[in-house]
């Protein structure tokens, strides 16, 4: 299989730290509900020096330098070699998200680890990062979005619990009403505690076919998708 390589130049992780003390500057410009999309983020950076080398298909090796010396190696299951950079979890330092942040595609964060002094990988299911993200650094959460069939959309609600995004809630909207029954699902739009779609019936919160009818969180939601 041909390699394939992507970079990104930068200098030093030794400075990250000091540059990455005010939190506002590690976030692009939000939309007026307070999102910005992550491919609205920084692809290079003048004090970090990352790299990625496709290994075989759906796994990148993803190279972090200090200098001109390795630093640090990841072993990623991600789509793509892209790298964004972003303060994901809010803490005023800068992370790295590898992968192309799309729907039906798999992406992951390398987030900075001010008492270890290096990046490790966010924990959890690597499926959660399957979709098309949004950020709210104001209210310190992001939403994942993709396609599940022909007719459906899913959108879901993260926030960090240590480094795991936990999902707090979801939103299904669905275009064809009868596609969906069997799931308990026959509203336009249903909103269900967490992201178990197995036990859509017992987590459902609200349905409506109107999107006036969501709560306020939810409409902006969709409003920052394009929807």
């Amino acid at each position: 299989m041909k390699k394939v390589f992507y970079s990104i130049m930068l200098v030093s992780l030794a400075l990250m730290p000091m540059l990455a003390t005010a939190q506002g500057a590690m976030h692009p410009k939000t939309d007026k509900h307070g999102f910005y999309n992550i491919t609205d983020c920084p692809r290079s950076l003048s004090f970090i020096k990352a790299t990625s080398q496709q290994q075989e298909e759906g796994t990148y090796n993803v190279s972090i330098y200090r200098g001109r010396e390795l630093a640090q190696s990841f072993s990623l299951e991600v789509t793509s070699g892209d790298l964004y950079y972003l303060d994901a979890n809010f803490d005023g330092n800068m992370d790295i998200l590898a992968g192309p942040a799309a729907s039906r595609n798999y992406s992951t964060i390398l987030l900075w680890d001010d008492g270890k002094g290096e990046f490790v990988q966010m924990e959890g299911d690597m499926y959660m990062l399957n979709g098309d993200f949004l950020v709210n650094p104001g209210k310190k959460f992001l939403v994942g979005a993709g396609s599940g069939s022909y007719c459906s959309q899913y959108y879901t609600r993260y926030v960090w619990k240590g480094n795991r995004l936990v999902a707090t809630e979801s939103l299904i909207e669905i275009t064809d009403p009868n596609a969906y029954k069997e799931y308990g699902v026959n509203r336009r739009y249903t909103v269900i505690k967490g992201n178990n779609y197995d036990k859509i019936a017992a987590n459902k919160k609200v349905a409506t076919n109107k999107k006036s009818q969501l709560p306020a969180e939810w409409r902006s939601i969709l409003t920052s998708y394009g929807m």
